[in-house]
């Protein structure tokens, strides 16, 4: 039922915003000058693979769009750009889910598993417009990504009892990062992201694809693709995935 109401509000949406693609033109855009900000409020259609523990315990993940929408109790994803006289960029990537009882497999010791996780995500980078025209930019960026999880993991009998465990931790990666944007005829773009570091996590990095659609100075569609995966192996919690899908946003322009 969750996933049959999301699908529908995606096409009721996507009808709305073409509406006014044919509705006017994009009048063209002015010289670019002093600050510029653009607020993206989107959704990722997130699917889990990896695998997650706490203690010496752990669980096999492997939960697709469906099954992470059927147990979704709350998400709130915003995207910021901030840009400075095309020279200057800060960028600002807000994720936050409530998931409770996705898919995961517990092994043989137990009859099944049932996760619950809150995960807070905030990647704020900046950086330098090293290159642009009329047709292209690419930025080079340099930042953070803090993340913070409440796990727990509901292990039902098996041949071992069942057992409760939870635990909340907390981390910081440095990262370092590149984007370009490339426009084409008719209001349309296409646009690429790409991040890698460390620190707090072993590893993590992170791919973006994006295309959108200008139909007014103001507003815009975007759409596309997105991959994020993180290996953090330490103090007996471990949460080593990539998470991955669909993204479809709306774009503010001030």
């Amino acid at each position: 039922m969750r996933r049959d109401r999301f699908v529908f509000a995606v096409v009721i949406c996507l009808f709305l915003f073409t509406q006014g693609v044919f509705a006017q033109s994009v009048p063209p855009q002015p010289a670019s000058e002093g600050w510029r900000f653009q607020e993206i409020p989107y959704l990722w259609g997130t699917s889990i693979n990896g695998r997650v523990g706490i203690g010496d315990r752990s669980a096999d993940v492997d939960a697709s769009f469906g099954n992470i929408l059927n147990h979704l109790h709350f998400a709130l994803m915003n995207f910021v750009d901030v840009n400075w006289n095309n020279k200057s960029v800060v960028l600002t990537d807000l994720v936050y889910s409530d998931l409770r009882g996705y898919r995961a497999t517990p092994g043989p010791l137990f009859s099944s598993v049932h996760p619950n996780q809150k995960l807070f995500l905030l990647t704020p980078v900046g950086g330098y417009r090293v290159f642009d025209s009329s047709q292209v930019s690419f930025d080079v960026v340099g930042g953070i990504r803090y993340w913070h999880f409440k796990s727990e993991l509901q292990f039902q009998p098996g041949v071992l009892p069942g057992i409760d465990l939870q635990a909340t931790r907390g981390w910081v990666d440095g990262i370092l990062g590149l984007r370009g944007k490339f426009y084409l005829p008719r209001n349309w773009w296409v646009a690429g992201y790409g991040d890698l570091g460390g620190g707090g996590s072993n590893f993590t990095y992170q791919i973006v694809g994006t295309a959108g659609l200008d139909f007014h100075t103001r507003y815009a569609l975007v759409f596309g693709y997105r991959y994020l995966n993180v290996d953090y192996d330490k103090d007996r919690f471990l949460f080593d995935t990539a998470m991955k899908g669909p993204v479809i946003g709306f774009v503010f322009k001030f």
